[in-house]
């Protein structure tokens, strides 16, 4: 199945989204037997997701970064499996939903994007990760991971968008790292950085809204429904509910 569904992102789009949501259950009620198979077959299955991720029909997507959260969620609950995972895999899934989140394609995934880097960035900030996710070799006496996790996306956001200044990366960076922040105000400071760049500067960015005009929505509809039913008049017979049957 993988060979038939890697070559681009459209053959296949029924085995595609079998194949996802297969993997999706095995995590869901199986999720140790991904790490009873060979490290190389877990691999395949991290890759899997991180390619879901990336496709931009909408459900595949949608589906990868919800097999992620929750994959995350399971390893985090999982101490055996948790250091092992996090020291193979959390730097390149940071840099895997930062890469789809940026590329302009997949707006409508923003909230996952942000729900995701949130709990990985505080995740390291809080020192939950307690295996180094640098070449010990290379790094500084006293390198920790916050620190390193702070210089490394700092650099790679410096070389992917050379409009940015260094102190514009520099907040934006520290504020990933700031634990008082709840989702809602996390995402608002993504949507703030995303804003910002000249790539996004000219494109329609209603899609980074998309919650937040859902809600206005539902607001409006509840609003208009309460106001129908308080006017005498405005409900058809049928739509009254009479309490007395």
């Amino acid at each position: 199945t993988l060979q038939m569904i890697t070559v681009n992102f459209e053959d296949y789009p029924e085995h595609r989204i079998r194949f996802f949501e297969f993997i999706r259950a095995v995590n869901l009620h199986c999720f140790q037997a991904l790490f009873n198979i060979p490290p190389e077959h877990q691999k395949l299955v991290v890759d899997s997701v991180v390619w879901a991720m990336k496709h931009t029909e909408r459900n595949i997507s949608d589906t990868g970064l919800n097999i992620l959260n929750e994959l995350l969620q399971n390893v985090g609950k999982t101490p055996n499996i948790a250091q092992g995972f996090y020291q193979q895999y959390l730097l390149a899934l940071i840099q895997d939903v930062f890469a789809v989140m940026t590329d302009r394609l997949h707006k409508s995934g923003f909230k996952m994007h942000a729900t995701l880097l949130q709990y990985m960035f505080h995740l390291v900030q809080m020192n939950q990760v307690t295996v180094p996710l640098f070449d010990t070799q290379t790094a500084p006496v006293g390198q920790s991971n916050p620190v390193f996790l702070r210089d490394h996306i700092s650099n790679l956001l410096i070389q992917s968008f050379p409009n940015l200044t260094r102190s514009q990366v520099s907040k934006f960076v520290q504020g990933m790292f700031d634990l008082k922040m709840d989702l809602p105000s996390f995402k608002t400071h993504l949507r703030d950085f995303l804003i910002e760049l000249k790539e996004f500067s000219v494109e329609d960015n209603s899609g980074l809204f998309g919650e937040e005009d859902e809600m206005q929505k539902r607001q409006q509809a509840e609003a208009q429904e309460a106001h129908r039913f308080a006017v005498p008049g405005l409900l058809k017979p049928s739509e009254i509910v009479d309490e007395d049957l």
